[in-house]
């Protein structure tokens, strides 16, 4: 009889401590971002810094790799719980167009961001000789150095829309003794600086950490954007944006440019009330988040609901309508 009462308060413990760690298992949430050092990057990172410090229960970590272009199909295969994106491809996402090969309808909206701005640097020397436009770049007759930035993001979308408006594409450029690489944010930063790239392009929010280290370490400038460019971007989801002037070493002007509402992105299987949550946290502390990235001083959840380019997801939309905000 002891043995058995023994051995019953042994499953009983059992039992207890896998209810105890169980109870203290925290669900884990991802939230795909672009490169590390990019805009996405810190917005992620503070984000999920700050989610895991206010919730018990529940812990985020960032995804570094696709970016803008390539996060919607990653969210809507389930590869990922959240993901940074931009509205023109969210909603080309969800609606299966080019550049996607497939419709994720299964994608929903939680807050827009940030606006991105389309960012061209330049060597001063490259500037000053007359390359100050992409056209200029593209048909240069003396080979170039240029980085188009990661494959998969909004960057690099636009490279290939550049690349094809003026009438070639990566191999003719390659083909003609032009030299092409594909890095982050930050490995185009420092390639530049050193001399081993004299362009790079950015599509993101100001002020670029990446960029001012560059424009710090070399003389740059911004290249200018002609009109057929932007009214191809404009066909392709961008809007008017422009670069500040005297934020980046080099270039005192605003510079006129082509950008996006820079969102986040779940699913409609995502629990309504993480994303409520997420989003009631966030507004409760931009003071901090601004300490991380300067832009989510912008961040206005009044209007933080419109622009995603998706449907509203219902942890979203309940906490836009208790503020009172816009979708």
């Amino acid at each position: 009889m002891r043995k058995f009462w023994v051995v019953a308060a042994i499953l009983a413990m059992a039992t207890s401590f896998t209810a105890v760690e169980t109870a203290q298992a925290a669900k884990q949430f991802t939230i795909a971002i672009g490169s590390a050092r990019g805009t996405m990057g810190r917005l992620g990172a503070g984000l999920s810094e700050l989610l895991n410090k206010k919730q018990a229960g529940i812990k985020y970590s960032i995804v570094p790799g696709g970016g803008g272009r390539a996060n919607p199909a990653r969210v809507g295969s389930g590869g990922t719980d959240f993901g940074y994106s931009f509205s023109n491809f969210s909603s080309a996402a969800f609606a299966g167009t080019k550049p996607f090969s497939k419709a994720y309808p299964n994608l929903r909206g939680v807050s827009t961001f940030y606006s991105s701005c389309y960012h061209q640097y330049v060597g001063a020397e490259l500037y000053k000789g007359g390359i100050q436009t992409w056209k200029a770049m593209v048909t240069s007759k003396k080979p170039l150095n240029i980085a188009m930035s990661k494959k998969g993001t909004s960057t690099e979308y636009v490279a290939q829309l550049g690349t094809k408006l003026y009438g070639t594409s990566y191999k003719k450029l390659v083909k003609r003794g032009f030299k092409l690489t594909f890095p982050g944010a930050g490995g185009m930063s420092r390639a530049i600086r050193s001399r081993q790239i004299d362009f790079y392009f950015h599509n993101s929010g100001d002020p670029n950490g990446a960029g001012i280290q560059a424009t710090l370490g070399r003389d740059l400038r911004f290249m200018r954007m002609e009109d057929d460019m932007k009214k191809m971007l404009a066909k392709n989801g961008f809007s008017d944006c422009v670069i500040p002037g005297g934020m980046y070493k080099g270039n005192p002007n605003p510079t006129s440019s082509m950008g996006l509402n820079g969102v986040l992105l779940t699913t409609d299987k995502m629990d309504a009330k993480v994303v409520y949550d997420m989003l009631k946290i966030t507004a409760a502390n931009t003071k901090f988040l601004t300490g991380v990235h300067k832009i989510y001083g912008k961040w206005n959840p009044k209007t933080a609901g419109k622009g995603v380019g998706v449907p509203m997801h219902l942890g979203a939309k309940r906490f836009f309508e208790e503020i009172g905000g816009a979708m």
